[in-house]
């Protein structure tokens, strides 16, 4: 609620209006995603770079000061091609993800 409506104060109406928003999003995925490897391979694959690379870039781009260490300095540009690393490991893990849907070959032969 506080990304939603960062200014407005707690109310129950519109916190039961936002839980049940997203558990429809979540039984329709239940019900549409054949198999729960799917879901775990684009959970994994947003997740891993958002932790390791994006916020930790974005974090220090955004807690030191510009009047401290401004954004041409090399730690901040450091920062920022880290932070595009990130992105574009999300970019390309996505896409493996969306080939391996679309050439609808099932590799899983059981097993491990």
């Amino acid at each position: 609620m506080q990304l939603l409506f960062p200014e407005k104060p707690f109310h129950w109406l519109r916190h039961i209006t936002i839980a049940v928003c997203l558990l429809f999003v979540v039984n329709l995925l239940v019900i549409f995603v054949p198999n729960i490897r799917d879901i775990f391979g684009i959970t994994g694959a947003t997740t891993a770079p958002t932790l390791i690379f994006i916020l930790p870039g974005l974090f220090y781009i955004r807690i030191i000061p510009k009047n401290q260490e401004p954004m041409s300095s090399r730690p901040k540009i450091q920062a920022a091609c880290f932070t595009t690393l990130g992105f574009i490991f999300m970019i390309m893990s996505l896409t493996f993800i969306g080939l391996d849907w679309m050439s609808g070959e099932n590799q899983s032969l059981g097993g491990h």
